[in-house]
C-alpha cells in the first residue's frame, strides 16, 4: 500500500468511526468500506483544491506586498 492509500485508509476509518460510533471498521462490509474510502478521497481532493486556491492568491498578492514594502 502506498502513502496515498494509507492516508485514504486512515481518513476513511476516521469518517467511519465518527459516523458509526459503536461499529468496528473491521466488521464493516466491503461496500461500506469502499463508500468511506470514496468520502476520504473526496475530502483529500477538496483540501488539495483549496490549497491550490490559497497558493494562487498568495502568488497574485505577493508582488504587491513586495512593492508596498519597498
Amino acid at each position: 500500500m502506498d502513502q496515498v492509500d494509507l492516508e485514504v485508509e486512515h481518513i476513511a476509518r476516521a469518517f467511519f468511526a465518527a459516523w458509526h460510533e459503536t461499529e468496528a471498521w473491521e466488521n464493516a462490509s466491503r461496500s461500506l468500506k469502499h463508500e468511506f474510502r470514496l468520502y476520504a478521497r473526496q475530502a483529500i481532493s477538496m483540501v488539495e483544491k483549496r490549497q491550490e486556491q490559497v497558493h494562487r492568491v498568495e502568488l497574485e498578492v505577493t508582488p504587491v506586498r513586495i512593492l508596498e514594502t519597498a
